[in-house]
């Protein structure tokens, strides 16, 4: 009875090693490259910025563990962690190909971004087929219309005609131009951002115009990073309305095989093509309006 529980102590540790090593071998070398205290009040929260030593393209799994093992060593006392992660020759000041949020309790929200890999040695390729010619027959001028009404307490009314085929996912966006102190470009507050479908040549939403949300997140911002971050000198009184077909966005099997893998069936006021990677350029269609809806906090 004794050797039989001898044997049976043995073989746990045993599994125990065998899980601990296959833990370990998920676990990929890395680098961290920066990182960065952006915390407020009483409120700690740290970034970092990782690149991975890898020659493939890792699996999420692998990508997903080594981020954890960063913060379980050393991270756990950030309410708020953040690790960033590229891969080998891509730049660290551009968008990750991983982002994995933590508080204190674990891991909150884990992304990879595949757009991120574009014109990197990385960049996902399609098989290469056989370049052919578009017939003229499968070219199609299309339109979007946007009508809006401004309706009480700050509600917009939002109607969008347009012949993109029932079915064509748009994302229809509403944001504010605004102006950092001494600077001259301009950027745009995020109020609202959807995707609909196409339902008999008409997208109809009724929407609220809050700037609360962008506007207390900069401010909070310029309090965390005053060196870095500007406050806000302009902020205009008009609201920017805006509708996209991308064919890097989500689309149906149907869609596709109408306007084209990359969107390269469509065209009109409106379409514009960008990319430079192998598998081609992407299409996207964009129309904008504005309309006149003061600034309030």
């Amino acid at each position: 009875m004794k050797n039989l529980l001898n044997a049976i102590l043995i073989s746990l540790l045993l599994i125990g090693c065998q899980s601990n090593s296959e833990k370990k071998s998920e676990i990929l070398k890395f680098e961290i490259t920066e990182k960065q205290d952006i915390s407020y009040l009483n409120n700690p929260r740290m970034i970092n910025r990782i690149v991975l030593d890898v020659e493939s393209l890792p699996t999420e799994q692998e990508i997903r563990n080594t981020a954890t093992y960063i913060w379980e060593n050393g991270n756990k006392n950030w309410k708020e962690f953040t690790v960033f992660i590229y891969l080998p020759e891509m730049n660290t000041g551009l968008s990750a190909y991983g982002i994995a949020e933590y508080s204190e309790n674990g891991l909150v929200k884990f992304d990879i971004n595949e757009n991120a890999l574009y014109d990197t040695k990385w960049e996902i390729k399609k098989t290469n087929e056989p370049v052919k010619q578009i017939p003229i027959a499968e070219l199609k001028e299309y339109s979007i219309k946007i009508s809006a009404i401004n309706e009480v307490n700050r509600k917009v009314k939002i109607i969008i005609n347009t012949d993109f085929p029932n079915g064509t996912n748009l994302l229809l966006s509403i944001g504010r131009i605004y102006y950092l102190k001494g600077k001259s470009e301009a950027y745009a507050g995020d109020i609202f951002s959807n995707d609909f479908p196409v339902e008999q040549g008409k997208i109809e939403a009724t929407v609220d115009i809050n700037d609360s949300e962008w506007y207390n997140e900069h401010t909070r911002l310029v309090k965390a990073l005053p060196g870095d971050i500007q406050p806000i000198e302009k902020i205009s009184d008009n609201i920017t309305i805006s509708v996209l077909y991308s064919a890097a966005r989500t689309q149906s099997d149907d869609i596709v095989k109408i306007l084209g893998t990359r969107g390269e069936f469509v065209t009109g006021e409106g379409a514009e093509k960008f990319g430079t990677g192998t598998a081609g350029k992407i299409t996207t269609f964009r129309v904008s309006k504005e309309l006149n809806i003061p600034f309030e906090k």
